[in-house]
């Protein structure tokens, strides 16, 4: 189907689904506030819709829990319950998870695997959605499945070489680690085929991971909310839109719609028709591009595609493939009545590892394992420190120096 037909289709299904989401009290008291009639909701006013974003599903999470009044569903209809940072907790019909788990099958079949595959799934399994998903799909393309998760380094590349796996599904750092654990054992590893999402990464890192370590390397996008949103094809010019989502592109004040470009990168807005028990609409992912690539792909898929994503908007980023908020370092300050200023730094260090570094303003705190094992908890990654001097009253909470480095 040409593309513009194809958006067409996601414009009228997506106003369907807003109409549904209007039935639970959250939506309906944010369009209501902004002025918004239901009944009006068309693809000529689409835009008038209030954006949604990760903070206001959490306050609205603790404000009513525990779902923050979007529950769609009975209870009786729930299958799965995850559980991201915030807390957010995130309800999924059987019906939901039936088509996340189809949009990884598409994304994983795009990037290369089949069902002739051994794979390592290396995500992590427990609260988060992602690996369930991903597993899921795995088995439904074929492929033989180590439910692998994370961490544990060498017990990896003891399977991956005992059961000659040979193809993993992966982090790049991750990835990068194991690769070169292995060359410093001097045991290649067997794998063949590699899927990598869920980081920011260096534009030059697959073709890095290729020449140095000779693994097929392809990537895909996702968002815990609504699965794959865009994958390569086996041209690796880009990762494909996915078709039955809706996909938008504003500024990253998040006021107008905008072409992304390299002058002016653009967020990431999706609305999921497809979920049931608690509706994405207008979803601001705070994920930044900073092209489209409109051009016919040799695949003969007529979607548009981006290369990667070039930073996050706000002040909320991924690290090892989980959400990193601020403001639950805050809570934890607040709670152990901790009166300073801090800053969270995301760096990658010579081993291609994200490391996430907590900034403290003024003398050192009395008990300084406490409050790490506290945010640790908090953030589920590990986490360094310093004091600092100062910190700038209004300066940002979190900074991310990954994608001004160059891969090592």
């Amino acid at each position: 189907m040409p593309w513009d037909e194809c958006l067409l289709e996601q414009q009228r299904l997506a106003v369907t689904a807003a109409v549904g989401a209007a039935r639970t009290a959250a939506y309906r008291k944010l369009w209501e506030g902004s002025g918004v009639v239901t009944a009006d909701i068309s693809i000529g006013n689409w835009q008038d819709l209030p954006l949604l974003s990760k903070d206001a599903l959490i306050e609205s999470a603790q404000t009513n829990p525990p779902f923050g009044d979007r529950l769609a569903v009975s209870g009786q209809e729930i299958a799965h319950i995850f559980v991201a940072p915030g807390p957010l907790y995130m309800p999924f019909t059987k019906a939901d998870m039936e088509h996340v788990a189809g949009s990884f099958l598409k994304a994983l079949q795009s990037c290369g695997l089949n069902s002739q595959d051994l794979v390592d799934q290396t995500t992590m399994y427990n609260w988060v959605i992602a690996a369930t998903a991903i597993d899921r799909s795995l088995q439904m393309i074929g492929c033989a499945v180590v439910p692998g998760g994370i961490g544990q380094s060498e017990m990896h590349l003891d399977v991956i070489r005992n059961l000659n796996v040979n193809a993993i599904v992966a982090f790049p750092t991750f990835l990068e680690h194991l690769l070169e654990l292995a060359a410093q054992d001097g045991q290649p590893l067997p794998l063949q085929k590699a899927v990598v999402m869920g980081e920011l990464s260096h534009p030059d890192t697959k073709k890095k991971i290729h020449e140095e370590y000779g693994l097929e390397v392809r990537e895909f996008y996702g968002v815990a909310d609504v699965g794959a949103v865009a994958w390569e094809c086996q041209a690796g010019d880009g990762m494909h839109l996915r078709d039955d989502l809706l996909v938008e592109f504003l500024t990253p004040e998040g006021v107008q719609v905008a072409a992304p470009s390299p002058d002016q990168p653009a967020e990431l807005v999706v609305t999921d028709f497809h979920r049931q028990a608690m509706p994405i609409i207008r979803l601001r992912t705070g994920d930044m591009i900073n092209e489209l690539i409109t051009d016919t792909c040799s695949c003969g898929n007529t979607s548009p595609r981006f290369r990667r994503i070039v930073g996050r908007a706000g002040e909320i980023t991924k690290v090892k493939g989980m959400f990193v908020v601020p403001r639950q370092v805050k809570d934890v300050f607040q709670r152990l009545g901790i009166e300073r200023r801090f800053r969270l730094v995301v760096s990658r260090e010579n081993g291609g590892r994200d490391t996430l570094m907590l900034e403290i303003s003024g003398e050192p705190v009395q008990d300084i394992q406490g409050l790490l094992a506290k945010v640790e908890a908090a953030l589920r990654l590990r986490v360094s420190h310093r004091f600092v001097d100062e910190l700038p009253e209004f300066g940002p909470l979190l900074v991310d120096h990954r994608l001004t480095e160059e891969p090592k």
